[in-house]
This record gives structure tokens, C-alpha cells and sequence, in this order.
């Protein structure tokens, strides 16, 4: 009976859904429509595609929408919006400055985010490694809006190469025209894989793509599409999940983090300077808002996922933040190395130069590039490390310390040390060495070469590699060896010499062709030894010379030599090892590596050898799970080449690593959880940040607003003073009587500047048409009727009109018109200019003078509160009223900016949104 009902339930919903969607009226939809695989593609009849599109479509159904789609790129389609061209358009990122352009609806469509691919033989491993790169990037992405950020707080110099479509971008990367690009991950990973990209642990910009209308049109469309994806991530079986699986895709449900950051708590006490105390809160608010937006910055972009050591360091030498890497690179837990002293851990030696640099430092007020430091890692070892630090400045410019990045650069040193011992072994050895260009032409022989061949130290050496031995040299080397070792990489066989005496001396000889990564021959290197004591041992030395320069470039990778027609294996003990086995007993079998592997690896694995042992494939390169000994699971990167072919080109013998990826694995998941997570905290501290403002605001007019009280007080009885008794004070008392009342006029004009400065952010907006001609005609006049001595030459430009709140306009008006005309007092002809500007693009008003003007380079200064330009002496005022008509003018989502030189005047230009009514109107609702 339970089952009937709910299928009762069922088919009457289903029935209702059905008459609604053939009884609601028909409503032709305009779809934007990009090239952006797999998420959004022109399909069949040029109807959206992709993941985004197949969503759309299946709202339209159900909506009985009829989709136009429009063809266009990327940044043309915004402007189509935009411009109301289009109704609809998908796969838009949101943030702050798209939502003031366009609206979004409350469910997003598709998590996603950004990530650098780069071109073979390109290293990018940290944001440091930007340096010098040509980044490539879709024109007006958000992409490219955060990169240019990134470099710019890191001061790094990289060239960003804006382009119409992602097609283009990765083409040109794969052409070598660039070095990487960004691109999110729905298009990068299959766009990467076409082009023969490789995607970079550089992850950044965590983001909500969705389904976007024009600004205050089209809000039915966004209902509906809320509801629908709403139900559809409901419900795992949904249209929504099988759109995903199609264009296999996994969905991630993200995880709501935990409250996790430090709040501004405390009551606030009156005190007796309130003045004081107010500049000291907003001291401290600007002070948390760098450090906000700087621990934003750091862990948005380095994703506390970097190879490299990232560390903050105070004035006193302590560090105060330190990434994972302190684990990696010296073994020590994040909170166990903080509360280290950093000298306890440099090495005796180089304490020295750690103490000079950072006191040198600090007296520079800067940092410091490639000082190399050893410094101990807990197992008692010693790690070298390149250092590079920037100074930390507060909103005064004040030095608080230092942050930086330290790179492991032991094994390069160790690699110099190992080149240097290298050198002198060759020198040593009684083997002949030497290397050759790609012409065939020797660069270098050892001494022992020299001394076989005859050629004294100071000699030159031969102009070719023939004039080693003609015969032997132009009929093998030349014929065979060299072109076998170009082509293939390395030859290996017999060949002689001629001693000084004209003595033939049989030699083996191996030569290798040394090239970049794009496939160029660099060099040739040849290694030959006299074997005429004993042919046959040196047979059997050749072979273990290559097995052992095969461990050596694999380092502490697992090795196997596999036989493909037998099916047994020879593997290095490492392997057995990483999987939990004993060396000594440990016998592989391509049948005993199928049987450990995990059954849902299989399949792709054995794809992968087919299609490289068919050719499809340039290398072998697969992942997958083996079961260790103890039943728990080891994820492996295998690599592999073949290294003999039959014939018929069947493969017979197969060689190549084994490596344990476990922490790599783990790490992407880390990886992942923190992109899901991150939006919400920054979201969480932005709204703390917000409350701490408000509240800052609400105790500065409650402080100011109570002084007024004993200000009056204080002015009615040094008035009383001065009437009554103003005749019997001596004359010292009237001087000090009359300072008492100067003083209180000060600290009124001060407390009265305070509350007009709260009250800007206070009360409701009421938004009108003002004319700002006629408000600006009526204070100038009001300004000349008060001193009528002035001439000040008034030029009004007529129709000047905005929507605003009158009051607030009117006392952005009074402010910026009385700032003109006190700043025009020592100008010989004045002039005042109220005139239509426009500022990047949107229109606005200016007022503009011929007076003082100010210094650009203390431009930051003029819009906070009693920050003034110029003495009190020169120009009085209480340097609050620009401060309020930033205030304003930002309360109205507007911008206002000033330019000026001095001694030929300022402008100070202000530009409002269109519609600053509706918006207001929206948020108080």
C-alpha cells in the first residue's frame, strides 16, 4: 500500500509538471555559446553542448523554453549580455566585479578550478618558477585577472598573452610559441592531453561557475534554473548526474570548514582621549586588513602545496609561520619547528652570514636574494638551502619582518660536488673519455686519451673524430657509430686506435647522444677501454657498466628488466622493498604483478601497453595500485620502454621503474580539500572584517556625539569669563583665556567633522535625480556672498546630473567646492571648474582648481581621516572632509579619484553607477 501511494504521488506530480509545461506560454531564450570542451560546445543544429549546454537543454524542456543560440568568443559574449543582445549565458565564474554587471542565481552549476599546463622541457614546480615565462591566457578570463595579481604581489616579470579561445592558446603553448597556460580544469585536462601538455602542481582560483542573466532583466530565467538544479543535486540519479557521468565527470559535494579564524572580540571602553583612541582603532583595522589580505593571498596561491619552504620571520628573528614544506625539506612538524630558535638549527658555519644578512636587512628595509644557509634537519643531517626574502611593511610603511621562500638545493650542490669529483675521475681514469660536437669535431679528451693517442697537454686535439684512426674511425665510428647514436641514443661496440708508435689498439667503445628535450643533439660522449687482456670479461663489464647507469638515473626508484616471452622479471631490491617484501627472496612474474594489481586499475593499464607496444603511445607511463604483502594498497608510476623487438616488431624484452607516488597521491587530495574549502573561509573573514568596521563606525559617532556636551560647556563659560570678568584678568590671563576658547572652537570644528564623517555611513539612502549644476551654482554663490573682497573666476558646465541621495551629494558638493576655494587663496587669478569627465571609461563630474595642488606621490593620504598635505599655518581645516565624501561616494558604489601638481591645482573626479537607486533599493531590501 506504501509503494502504491508514492507511485500514485509520483505519477499525479509528473501529470501536473506535464499540463504546466504545455500550458505555460512559449519563451524564446538567447544562449550565448563558446568553444569550451567539455563544459560548453556548439552541438548539432549549432544548439548548445557539453555539460552546461545538456543541462540547459534539460531545464528548457521542462520550462518549454525555446533556446536561439549565439556563437561568439568568450569576451564578446559578456558584452552581448551585457549589452541585453542575449537572455542566457552559461559557464560564467562568479565574483565581485561580474556581480555589479550581471546577476547570477543562488545555486551554481559546476565547481571548478584554474590550473597551469606547460610544454615538455618546461619546469614549473612554484609560483617562483614564473619568472621569465610567457603564460598564455583566455582575453577577459578571470584567469587572467588573478595571474596579473599574482605577479604583481610576488614582483615577478612574466609575459600574460591574451587570446579569443582556449583552441588557440593551447596551440600555441604546443607550438612552443609560450611556455604554459591557465585554463580551468574541465577544459585544461582534455585540451593538455590533445596537445601533449602537461598539467603543473600550480593550482589556484577555487570557483562556482554559473548560469548568468543581464543585470535587473531576465530574473524568471534564474528561478528557473534554481529550481531545477537545486532538486537535480538532490537526487544522485538525477539528469544533472547522469550530464556529468556522460562527459565524464564525478561530482564533489564541497565541505562546509568550521569556524577556524581569530575574531576582533573585546568590549570597547570610553576613554578619556577619544581622539587617540579612535586613530589607534583605525590603526589597527587597517593593520588586520593587510594581514588578512596577505594570509589570502599566500595560501589562495601557494595552496600550502609547494615543494619549496615558505616562511614569515619577525624583527626578533622568530618565525611566525612556516608551510609544509618544514616537514619535507627539514623533517620538523609546523608547530614543533615554531618554537625553535631558527639559529639553533644554521650551521655553526654559516651563522655568521644568517645574523649579517637579516641585521643588514632590517637596516635597508629589505630583503635578500640567493643566500645560501645549511641548515640541519632533524635526523641530524645537514640540508643546503637558497634563500630569498621580501620585506613585510605595515599601512605606515613600518618594517614588521620579513617572508620568503627557501628552495632544497642540497642535491644540486651535492650534483656540483659529484661533476667536480667527476672531472678529476676522468683524469684519473685510464679509460679514454672524450665528447664531441654534433659535427663529429672533438671538444674534449682526458689524459689518459691524450697519452694513448700521443697528444701532449698543450697540443690541439684532432680536427674530427676520423683523424683518431682513418680506417677505423670513417668505416665505423663515422658509418655506423655516430648515426646509430644520433638516431637512437646510444651505440655500443668495438673499434681500436693508434698508439704513438702506430701500434693498432682494439677498444670497446660506448657513445651517447646527449639532447634537449625537444630532440636536438647537443653533443656526443664516448667512453673507450683497451681490451686486449680479455675480450669476454669485457663483455660481461659492459653489461653490468649499463645496468649500473640505468640505477644510477633511476636513484631510489624500483627497477625491472622484464623477459615478455617468458614472463619473468628481474627487479631491483627497492621494489621489493617498497612493496613490503624481502629482497632476498622476492622472485616477479609479469603473472604475480597482474595478480597484486588492483581491479580497477587493470584495464587501463593493459590498454596503455597496447596502445605504446602498437605505437599509438610515445611512452609508456601508467599509475595503478599494487597489493603489498601486508593487504594495504601502494600506488605506483611505471615507466617503461622496450628494449628488444623480434623481427616481426614483436615486443621481447621491457625495461623501466617503479615509483612510489603515495605522498603525491595523498597530497592532491589534501590539494583538493583545501580548494573546497578555501572560498568559505575568506568568505567567513570578510564578513568579520565587515562587523568590526560597522562597529567601528557606530562607536565613532557615539564618542563624538557625547563630546559635543562638555564642549559647550566648556566655550559658554570661557565666553562668561571673557564678558564678565574679561576686564580685571591681567593680560596673561586674557592670552590664556583666549587660546582656552580657540581651542574649543578647534575641538568643536573636530568632533562636529566626526559626525558628519559617521553619519556618511549611517541612515538610508534616498535616491533621486540631482542637478548638480544647480547645487554647485548655489554653494559657490553662497562662498562668494562671505567674501566678496575675492575675485574667483566660476566656470558651471549646465545639465551636470546624477542619482544620489541630495543630502549626501549636496555634501560632496559643499566639501570639494570648499576644499577649491580655500586652496585657491594664494593664487593670483583663481578659477573654479564644475564639469562633466569621465573616468576609465564611465561617466562622471569633476571639480577642478588652479590653487596648491598636492604631491601624486602622497595621493593615498588625502582620503583618510586628519591626514592633511599641507601645514595648518598655510591652509587651516581639520582634514576630514575629503575622508567623508569618500565615504559617500563609496556608500553609493561609487569611485572618486584625484589628480593634481603642485602649485597648479587639483581635480578630484567622481563617477556613480547609473543605477544607484535600483541597487540601493535591492540591498536594503
Amino acid at each position: 500500500m506504501h509503494l502504491s501511494a508514492q507511485c500514485l504521488t509520483a505519477t499525479f506530480l509528473l501529470a501536473m509538471l506535464a499540463t504546466s509545461a504545455v500550458q505555460a506560454a512559449p519563451r524564446m531564450v538567447r544562449v550565448g555559446v563558446y568553444e569550451n570542451p567539455p563544459k560548453l560546445l556548439a552541438g548539432p543544429e549549432g544548439q548548445p553542448s557539453g555539460i552546461l549546454g545538456d543541462m540547459l537543454r534539460e531545464v528548457a524542456q521542462v520550462e518549454g523554453w525555446t533556446l536561439e543560440p549565439v556563437p561568439c568568443e568568450w569576451e564578446r559574449c559578456l558584452r552581448l549580455l551585457e549589452d541585453g543582445d542575449i537572455d542566457l549565458m552559461p559557464d560564467v565564474a562568479y565574483n565581485e566585479s561580474r556581480a555589479e554587471r550581471f546577476d547570477f542565481p543562488r545555486v551554481p552549476a559546476l565547481p571548478s578550478w584554474s590550473q597551469l599546463y606547460r610544454r615538455p622541457g618546461v619546469t614549473l614546480q612554484s609560483v617562483l618558477d614564473l619568472e621569465g615565462k610567457r603564460v598564455v591566457v583566455l582575453e577577459g578570463s578571470v584567469q587572467q585577472e588573478h595571474l596579473a595579481g599574482l605577479l604583481s604581489s610576488f614582483g615577478l616579470h612574466a609575459e600574460l598573452v591574451p587570446v579569443k579561445s582556449f583552441d588557440e592558446a593551447f596551440g600555441m603553448v604546443a607550438a612552443g610559441e609560450a611556455d604554459a597556460v591557465a585554463a580551468n580544469r574541465y577544459s585544461g585536462d582534455g585540451a593538455a592531453s590533445r596537445h601533449g601538455l602537461s598539467a603543473t602542481s600550480l593550482v589556484f582560483l577555487p570557483s562556482k561557475l554559473y548560469f548568468a542573466t543581464d543585470k535587473g532583466r531576465n530574473t524568471d530565467l534564474l528561478a528557473a534554473i534554481d529550481a531545477r538544479l537545486d532538486a537535480w543535486q538532490a537526487d544522485t540519479g538525477s539528469v544533472y548526474f547522469q550530464t556529468l557521468a556522460r562527459w565524464g565527470q564525478q561530482a564533489t559535494q564541497p565541505r562546509v570548514p568550521t569556524a577556524f579564524w581569530w575574531g576582533l572580540a573585546g568590549a570597547l571602553g570610553l576613554l578619556a582621549l577619544a581622539l587617540g583612541f579612535l586613530t589607534l582603532l583605525r590603526r589597527e583595522v587597517a593593520r588586520q586588513t593587510l594581514a588578512l589580505r596577505d594570509s589570502e593571498q599566500r595560501f589562495r596561491n601557494l595552496a600550502e602545496n609547494s615543494v619549496d619552504w615558505i616562511w614569515a620571520l619577525d624583527l626578533n628573528g622568530r618565525h611566525t609561520y612556516s608551510n609544509p614544506g618544514t616537514a619535507a625539506i627539514l623533517g620538523y612538524r609546523t608547530e614543533d619547528f615554531l618554537a625553535l630558535d631558527p639559529r639553533t638549527l644554521v650551521h655553526p658555519e654559516d651563522l655568521a652570514l644568517f645574523e649579517a644578512t637579516n641585521a643588514a636587512a632590517r637596516a635597508r628595509r629589505t630583503g635578500w636574494r640567493n643566500v645560501v644557509i645549511r641548515w640541519r634537519h632533524k635526523d641530524g643531517a645537514y640540508r643546503v638551502l637558497e634563500s630569498n626574502a621580501t620585506p613585510v611593511l605595515d599601512a605606515q610603511g613600518e618594517l614588521q619582518g620579513f617572508q620568503g621562500v627557501d628552495r632544497d638545493i642540497t642535491e644540486r650542490v651535492q650534483g656540483e660536488q659529484e661533476r667536480q669529483r667527476l672531472a678529476s675521475i676522468l683524469e684519473a681514469t685510464s679509460d679514454i673519455v672524450g665528447m664531441a660536437d654534433p659535427e663529429g669535431r672533438l671538444i674534449y679528451l682526458n689524459g689518459p686519451g691524450r697519452a694513448v693517442l700521443g697528444i701532449g697537454p698543450a697540443e690541439s686535439l684532432p680536427e674530427v673524430i676520423a683523424n683518431v684512426h682513418p680506417q677505423w674511425a670513417t668505416d665505423i665510428i663515422l658509418a655506423e657509430g655516430l648515426q646509430t647514436a644520433i638516431l637512437e641514443g646510444r651505440w655500443f661496440g668495438e673499434t681500436a686506435v693508434l698508439g704513438p708508435d702506430g701500434e693498432e689498439i682494439p677498444v670497446s667503445q660506448v657513445i651517447l647522444s646527449h639532447k634537449d628535450p625537444q630532440g636536438k643533439l647537443l653533443f656526443l660522449s664516448t667512453i673507450m677501454r683497451d681490451i686486449r687482456a680479455s675480450r669476454a670479461a669485457e663483455l660481461a663489464l659492459r653489461e653490468s657498466e649499463e645496468q649500473l647507469r640505468l640505477a644510477l638515473a633511476a636513484a631510489s626508484q624500483g627497477l625491472y628488466d622484464l623477459d615478455l616471452t617468458t614472463g619473468d622479471a628481474m627487479v631491483s631490491p627497492e621494489y621489493a622493498t617498497m612493496l613490503g617484501y624481502d629482497p632476498a627472496t622476492f622472485q616477479e612474474t609479469n603473472a604475480a604483478w597482474r595478480d597484486r594489481m588492483h581491479p580497477d586499475d587493470q584495464a587501463a593499464v593493459y590498454r596503455a601497453y597496447e596502445d605504446y607496444v602498437a605505437g599509438r603511445l610515445s611512452e609508456y607511463r601508467v599509475e595503478f595500485r599494487q597489493r603489498k604483502r601486508d593487504d594495504g594498497w601502494k600506488w605506483i608510476l611505471s615507466l617503461g620502454r622496450i628494449q628488444e623487438r623480434a623481427a616481426d616488431g614483436r615486443p621481447l624484452r621491457m625495461m623501466g621503474t617503479h615509483t612510489d607516488i603515495d605522498a603525491i597521491k595523498a597530497a592532491e587530495a589534501a590539494l583538493r580539500e583545501l580548494n573546497a574549502t578555501l572560498e568559505a573561509r575568506v568568505d567567513e573573514r570578510t564578513a568579520e572584517l565587515t562587523a568590526a568596521i560597522q562597529e567601528l563606525d557606530s562607536f565613532a559617532y557615539a564618542v563624538s556625539h557625547d563630546l559635543r556636551a562638555p564642549l559647550r560647556a566648556m566655550s559658554g563659560f570661557a565666553h562668561a569669563l571673557q564678558e564678565d570678568h574679561g576686564g580685571a584678568l591681567p593680560l596673561e590671563a586674557k592670552t590664556y583665556l583666549d587660546q582656552i576658547v580657540l581651542a574649543g572652537r578647534k575641538m568643536s570644528d573636530l568632533v562636529e567633522g566626526l559626525l558628519t564623517l559617521s553619519r556618511s555611513t549611517r541612515g538610508d539612502l534616498r535616491i533621486d535625480r540631482i542637478d548638480v549644476s544647480a547645487l554647485a551654482q548655489k554653494h559657490l554663490a553662497e562662498l562668494a556672498a562671505a567674501e566678496p573682497a575675492r575675485r574667483v573666476a566660476v566656470e558651471v558646465e549646465p545639465d551636470l546630473a546624477v542619482q544620489a541621495d541630495e543630502r549626501m551629494i549636496s555634501s560632496v558638493l559643499d566639501n570639494l567646492l570648499d576644499n577649491a576655494w580655500k586652496y585657491t587663496g594664494a593664487t593670483a587669478q583663481p578659477k573654479i571648474r564644475v564639469h562633466a569627465c569621465e573616468v576609465d571609461g564611465r561617466s562622471g563630474f569633476c571639480v577642478s582648481d588652479n590653487g596648491a595642488g598636492f604631491d601624486m606621490a602622497h595621493a593615498a593620504r588625502l582620503f583618510k581621516a586628519f591626514q592633511r598635505l599641507h601645514r595648518q599655518d598655510e591652509f587651516p581645516g581639520i582634514g576630514i572632509g575629503l575622508a567623508t565624501v569618500q565615504r559617500i561616494v563609496q556608500r553609493h558604489g561609487g569611485q572618486i579619484s584625484a589628480h593634481g601638481v603642485p602649485g597648479q591645482g587639483a581635480t578630484f573626479s567622481v563617477v556613480l553607477p547609473a543605477r544607484a537607486g535600483q541597487r540601493e533599493e535591492e540591498s536594503t531590501t
